[in-house]
């Protein structure tokens, strides 16, 4: 008999707080369930908490692999799972309660839906929990009950949630595999899938804040602007016009910072590229009918930055793309 929830585990260099994330999952209410824990060539000595855990408790599965992404490693245990549900957890998190998987799983089901789901508080500094600001989960966790993604229409907080496994299989959603960014385009192909889902007034995950130089590198920085292209063309598809917004608003908001920290004479055309692909796809005219306020063409702020800001980037002047992007910024 296949297992209620599988819980998909990518494992990379945590094994400071791989105990507390096992421990929490263990230890659920709701038995029946089955870990599938991927040791994506971590360097410590993760495996070997892995393994010591999976001794004492055979619902703990291992995939040992090689580094290739965390993106790669959630589609493995996707691959692997057995589950009614799956549910997905970063390795340096928790579940809050041990009643959180019963509880999804038993709202799933009760209320016939594909996709459930809860609010999640922030752990800062290993210190302070609270809940996680609305504006970042785009919806009034508070309000218990059933919900249209048409009206939804957001792109973060894929953990918050369990989905039904033959939901993700028949529809072919896994995760694209870049370095950041790539959990949004599979939570909005999953959500559009479901159509409709159902939340509780409670948390349901722990999110843990660590610091990540790596967020803002250049295979960060072009991974993120294709992740928004992916939900940009998505948003176009389904007449999503809340998503397209935000999309817009996050190339002029951690696009603008990433971009701008990543400018150097060695690597501006495919970072402009990725920059230039993405913005030129944001329909200004269709979000200006929908009552958002957006300049007409849409041009980055990055864009207008980069083209002001003439004496710190004079390499860019030899690059086509720069070009192209200084006449946008005239606009």
């Amino acid at each position: 008999m296949a297992p209620k929830v599988s819980v998909i585990v990518p494992v990379y260099n945590t094994a400071k707080y791989l105990p507390e994330c096992l421990d929490s999952i263990l230890s659920q209410t709701l038995k029946d369930v089955e870990v599938i824990a991927i040791n994506d060539g971590s360097p410590d000595n993760s495996i070997d908490i892995l393994k010591e855990y999976a001794s004492k408790d055979d619902r703990l599965k291992i995939i040992d692999k090689k580094n290739e992404g965390v993106g790669k490693a959630r589609n493995d245990g996707m691959k692997a799972a057995t589950g009614d549900f799956i549910a997905f957890m970063d390795s340096d998190d928790y579940y809050p309660t041990p009643q959180v998987l019963e509880k999804l799983f038993t709202a799933a089901r009760g209320k016939g839906v594909k996709v459930a789901g809860g609010r999640k508080i922030k752990l800062e500094d290993g210190k302070t929990v609270k809940d996680y600001d609305l504006n970042d989960c785009g919806l009034d966790f508070t309000l218990t009950g059933l919900h249209s993604y048409s009206e939804f229409q957001y792109d973060y907080g894929y953990t918050q949630y369990i989905y039904e496994r033959t939901m993700l299989k028949e529809k072919e959603i896994e995760f694209p595999p870049f370095k950041r960014f790539q959990d949004p385009p599979f939570f909005v192909r999953a959500m559009i899938a479901a159509e409709n889902f159902f939340v509780l007034n409670e948390p349901v995950y722990v999110y843990r804040t660590v610091h990540n130089k790596s967020k803002i590198s250049l295979k960060s920085t072009t991974d993120f602007l294709k992740g928004l292209e992916s939900n940009i063309r998505v948003s176009r598809e389904y007449g999503l016009s809340k998503l397209h917004y935000l999309c817009a608003k996050r190339i002029d908001t951690d696009g603008e910072y990433m971009v701008i920290n990543n400018l150097s004479a060695g690597n501006n055309d495919e970072i402009l590229g990725a920059l230039l692909r993405a913005s030129s796809l944001i329909d200004s005219a269709w979000l200006r009918e929908e009552g958002y306020d957006v300049p007409d063409p849409f041009v980055p702020e990055a864009v207008r930055f980069c083209a002001k800001t003439t004496a710190r980037y004079q390499s860019m002047r030899k690059s086509k793309l720069f070009r192209v992007a200084a006449k946008l910024a005239e606009k």
